[in-house]
This record gives structure tokens, C-alpha cells and sequence, in this order.
């Protein structure tokens, strides 16, 4: 059930009309029985994987909060990271460690013993991924961590703490919720309020415009393209992974910006996701703006405990836990070397920046703010368009064939339908207008928030046409559904 679906809009209208409805102190639980419902609705065997989640971490975490000595609380949190760990792993990662070993084995069998029959992987699982499985490992993993730090009391209603886990606006694709943020919304009260509403319904619009106006038109050509790559020529391999990026960060950003849409219209306030990475200057500032619930929990709960452990090693502590986290980051991704070599291309340039950082900081003195933000801009957005091709691509070779192309393959731009690229760019445009306006121009006249009545809903009911209009109804999921 996907967000731009009219299977969601019924169910979604349900939901909300119900939850004003309900007594307030029934409305968690409309809220638990609906998300539970959203979770199953494809794969219901999936709902056993997220209860044994709810209560090993439900349950430890009341362990860890009540033990009598550390080195039992110790041993109670061990038990539910690694068992959370194992889940992840098991569902996402088996066939890629299983294969990479028979791989190897293979390998050796054929260069040792010129055995040209290879082993037959018996340990591959087919089995459909539990719904969100990584974000809501992660939700608990964080839950266990901050409960053994002592920032966080355990929860004491497995019904609030599963609803945190389940909160369905969030749980397909993020944001990465952390409890001591949700938890007591449950118990607040809900009442109908009608800027929330409306707010959330201006998400949700701007979240449509994202996904079916610009990343849906924009995946047209680029799955064309960089789906044949060896019959495009270099300039149109570089159109087409220019256009990724924002396909990528339209669909993506739009997605978070309904899930916080869905969440406000419902009373629910979720930590923001994306804080218009394309003007950041730098590399690092970048991961502070792209996809920051989840760069903040791993800074949190990986990165941070790295450079603490490994402090003897000085600078290179830094150097250690950025490629150990980006790489991680990586392979959380996706079960292939392309995500491991992106996330490693992410903690090269982050590493250079840190070491850079005083000469930078002097360069920037000689140079004018204005040449040094657009100098910035520019070197982070090409830095982080190059990476995307491993991210894109389905192997290393693939990617490196792009890359190779790109710099030597001659020809023409491919244009067999030059309307798609010509409402791709215009949708790229507006969406980069809007959010160049906001970014330096914030306190300036706006339409969107536009103190007159008339102004502010001729602006939403424009953008509402537009998307009817040059929207497109019958792509697939998000892009990060597979994460």
C-alpha cells in the first residue's frame, strides 16, 4: 500500500475520520490496529518478525532499567542488540554473505583443484522482506541504547511503546523515529486542530508534486537510459545521472514529506528528514541536510562510540570512524559491493574535509562569500551525483562502464520523447525555485504561506492542477521502499 495509491487515500481517510471520532483515550489504539493493518496488508507472516522485535525489545529494555547490578543490565541489552542485529541481518544480508562465501570457495576449487563443477549454494533464502524491517530495528536499537545510557525511562505499555515501533506514516521508509520524541505524543491529548490539518495537507501536497510530477517523469528517462547504457552516448549518460540525483531526492524527500504530512494530520509531530541538502557547501554539511534522521542515529549510536573508542589514535580516530560508519551505511543500503564502494567514496571526501578544514577555513578568507557558496554548491552536488552511480548501478562494472562511457562515448543526445525532458527539467526547476527561495529568501514574500487567504490556497489549488495534469499515475514505489 503505497502512498500515491487510492487504496491508501480510502484507507487514510478512514483512519483520520475514526481517530476524531474515537474517545481520546481509545485513539492509540485505533492508531496500533490501522498501522498493524497498513504492515500486513501485503505480506501478513511478516507481523510475527516486528512482534518478536516489540517484545524482545519491550521487555529488555524494562530488564536493563530494573537490574540490580550493570553486568546484568549488560548482559539483558547484549542479548537485544544482537538478537535486533540478527533479525536485520538474517532477512537482508544471508544470500549476500552465503553467495560471496561459495563465491570465494568456487573460486579456490577451480584454481586449486580445476574442479569446473561449483558448488550449488543450498543456504539461499526467498523469502519477501518484512515491511521497514531496517528502520524499525533501528527504532529499537536506539530505544535499548538510550535506555542503558539512562536518557530514557522504559516504556510501560507494550501497546504505546508497539505503535512506536508500528506508527504507519513512518514505518515504510522513515524518518527514523527516536522514542523520547513519540513516545509522549501517544499519551497527549488529540484534538482536532486545524492548522495542524491543514499544514499536514499542505505536506502531503507538496510531497505529491515530488514524487509524481517530478521523480516519476524523471525515472522515465533515466531507467531508459541507464538501463541500456552500452547504446547511449557520454552526454546523454551524464543527463541521465544528473537526473537520478533529483529523481532520487524528489522521490525521496517527497515521501518524507507526506509521512510528516500523514503524521500532522493525525496529531503527530515526526523529526524532520531533509533540510535542502542541494545548498550545502560541503560535503559534511551535506549529511547534516540529506536523510538526517538516519545520518544522526548512525553519529549517535556508531560514529560517535568509534571515535570515543579508538581517541588514542588522535585524528586518525576520525579518519577510523568515518569510513567504518559510511561504509556500514553503505551496506545498510543494499547487500552489494556497489553500496560498500558508495559509502567508502563518501567517507574518502569527508575525511579529506576534516583534514582540510583550517586551509579551508583560510581560503575562504580570500575569496568572496558569494564565489565560495557557489564554488561549495557546485563541488558537493557533483561529488555526490558521481557517487550515486554506484548507488544506481547493479555492480561495480556497471558502474565503472558508466563512468568509462560518460568521458568516451561520442554522440548525440538521446531525445526520442523531448517532452518528458523538457517537463522534467521545468518539474526540477520549480521544485529548485521553491526551495532556493527558502533556503536564502526565507523571510520574503511567499505564496505558499501567504497571509491572505486568497493567495495561499490559489497557490495550493495551482499546484494541485499541476499535478493532475502533468503528474505521473502509474510508476512504482519510493525508491528507498527497498531499504
Amino acid at each position: 500500500m503505497i502512498f500515491t495509491s487510492v487504496v491508501f487515500a480510502l484507507f487514510f481517510i478512514t483512519v483520520t475520520i475514526l481517530n476524531y471520532l474515537l474517545p481520546v483515550k481509545f485513539r492509540w489504539i485505533w492508531l496500533l490496529l490501522s498501522s498493524v493493518f497498513f504492515y500486513t496488508y501485503n505480506n501478513p507472516a511478516s507481523i510475527l518478525v516486528v512482534g518478536f522485535i516489540a517484545l524482545v525489545t519491550f521487555y529488555s529494555a524494562k530488564k536493563i532499567e530494573k537490574a540490580t547490578t550493570p553486568k546484568i543490565a549488560f548482559q539483558y541489552y547484549l542479548l537485544a542488540i544482537i538478537l535486533n542485529i540478527g533479525v536485520l541481518v538474517f532477512f537482508k544480508y544471508s544470500n549476500f554473505f552465503t553467495s560471496n562465501f561459495f563465491d570465494v570457495v568456487n573460486l579456490f576449487r577451480s584454481k586449486l583443484f580445476h574442479s569446473n563443477a561449483p558448488l550449488h549454494n543450498y543456504f539461499l533464502i526467498n523469502v519477501l522482506v518484512p515491511l521497514g524491517i531496517s528502520y524499525i530495528t533501528f527504532q529499537a536499537i536506539g530505544y535499548l541504547v538510550e535506555i542503558k545510557r539512562g536518557n530514557q525511562t522504559a516504556e510501560k505499555n507494550l501497546g504505546h511503546f508497539s505503535t512506536f515501533l508500528l506508527f504507519f506514516p513512518k514505518i515504510v521508509a522513515g524518518p527514523v523515529e527516536r522514542a523520547h520524541n513519540f513516545l509522549p505524543q501517544i499519551q497527549q491529548q488529540k484534538a482536532f486542530i486545524y492548522e495542524n490539518f491543514s499544514t499536514g495537507l499542505k505536506l502531503v501536497l507538496w510531497g505529491l508534486f515530488k514524487k509524481l510530477v517530478v521523480a516519476e517523469r524523471l525515472s522515465i528517462y533515466v531507467n531508459s537510459v541507464l538501463g541500456n547504457t552500452e547504446h547511449h552516448a557520454g552526454i546523454t549518460l551524464t543527463f541521465a545521472v544528473i537526473f537520478y540525483v533529483f529523481q532520487m531526492y524528489a522521490d525521496f524527500s517527497g515521501y518524507t514529506d507526506m509521512a510528516l504530512g500523514f503524521a500532522k494530520m493525525l496529531g503527530y509531530d515526526l523529526l524532520q528528514n531533509f533540510n535542502r541538502p542541494f545548498f550545502a557547501k560541503s560535503v559534511t554539511e551535506f549529511w547534516r541536510k540529506w536523510h538526517i534522521s538516519l545520518s544522526t542515529w548512525f553519529a549517535d549510536y556508531f560514529y560517535n562510540p568509534i571515535a570515543i573508542a579508538k581517541r588514542d589514535w588522535g585524528n586518525w580516530s576520525v579518519v577510523y570512524a568515518f569510513f567504518t560508519t559510511f561504509m556500514v551505511l553503505g551496506f545498510w543500503h543494499g547487500a552489494n559491493w556497489t553500496f560498500i564502494v558508495f559509502g567508502a567514496l563518501q567517507g574518502l571526501i569527508l575525511t579529506i574535509e576534516f583534514f582540510t578544514r583550517k586551509a579551508r577555513k583560510n581560503m575562504r578568507k580570500k575569496i568572496p562569500d558569494l564565489l565560495n557558496s557557489i564554488v561549495g554548491i557546485i563541488f558537493t552536488v557533483t561529488y555526490f551525483t558521481l557517487s550515486l552511480i554506484f548507488f544506481r548501478a547493479e555492480s561495480l562494472t556497471a558502474a565503472f562502464t558508466i563512468i568509462k562511457r560518460i568521458f568516451t562515448a561520442k554522440g548525440s543526445v538521446y531525445m526520442e520523447n523531448p517532452s518528458i525532458i523538457i517537463f522534467s527539467i521545468l518539474g526540477v526547476g520549480f521544485m529548485m525555485l521553491v526551495e532556493f527561495k527558502k533556503e536564502f529568501f526565507n523571510d520574503l514574500f511567499t505564496l505558499s504561506d501567504n497571509r491572505f487567504w486568497l493567495v495561499r490556497n490559489c497557490y495550493y489549488c495551482l499546484l494541485l492542477i499541476i499535478i493532475l495534469i502533468a503528474g505521473v499515475f502509474d510508476g512504482g514505489e519510493f525508491i528507498y521502499f527497498q531499504f
